[in-house]
C-alpha cells in the first residue's frame, strides 16, 4: 500500500482547495466578466478561502458563498464584527455563516429597512437590472452593509 508522508498529505491537500478556488474564480468571472480584469482577484480569493477555513468554515457551499462575498467585497472577514461572530462559541462556524448571509440577503431585499423606519427614505433600490445583477447587486449592497460603501476609507 502506498503511504503518503504529512507533508505529502498537505501538499495534495492545498493541491486539491487550489484546484476549487480556481473553479469557483473561472465562474465569477463567467457570471461577472468585470472580474477577468482584477487583477488581484486570484489572490484575493486565494486568501478568503484560507480564511474561510482558518475561522472553521468546512461546507462547500458555504465556501463558494464566502468567496463570492469576497469577490464584491474585499476582505470583509477582516472586519471585527464579521470575525467575532464566526468564531463565536456554541454554534459551528458554517452556521454562522449561513445565518450571517441570511442577514445580509434580508437586508439586501429589504432595503426600506436599512437604516430603520424612520430615516424618511423611501426604500427604493434602484436600479437591479445587470447581466450579474444578483451577485454584483449583493456586492454594493454589501459594501453599504458592512461599511465601505463608495465615499470616503481605505476600502
Amino acid at each position: 500500500m502506498l503511504e503518503l508522508t504529512t507533508e505529502q498529505v498537505a501538499a495534495l491537500a492545498e493541491i486539491d482547495a487550489k484546484r476549487f478556488v480556481e473553479g469557483v474564480r473561472a465562474d465569477l468571472c463567467k457570471d461577472d466578466p468585470k472580474l477577468v480584469d482584477d487583477t488581484t482577484f486570484s489572490s484575493r480569493l486565494w486568501r478568503a478561502f484560507k480564511a474561510a477555513r482558518e475561522v472553521g468554515i468546512e461546507r462547500d457551499e458555504n465556501l463558494v458563498a464566502f468567496l463570492r462575498v469576497e469577490a464584491y467585497a474585499p476582505s470583509f472577514y477582516e472586519q471585527p464584527a464579521i470575525r467575532a461572530w464566526l468564531t463565536r462559541p456554541g454554534r459551528s462556524a458554517d452556521q454562522r455563516f449561513h445565518d450571517y448571509l441570511r442577514v445580509v440577503r434580508w437586508h439586501i431585499e429589504h432595503p426600506k429597512f436599512q437604516g430603520g423606519l424612520n430615516n424618511g427614505g423611501s426604500g427604493s433600490a434602484g436600479n437591479r437590472g445587470g447581466s450579474a445583477s444578483t451577485w454584483s447587486g449583493l456586492g454594493a449592497r454589501w459594501r453599504g452593509f458592512i461599511g465601505r460603501g463608495s465615499g470616503g476609507g481605505s476600502g
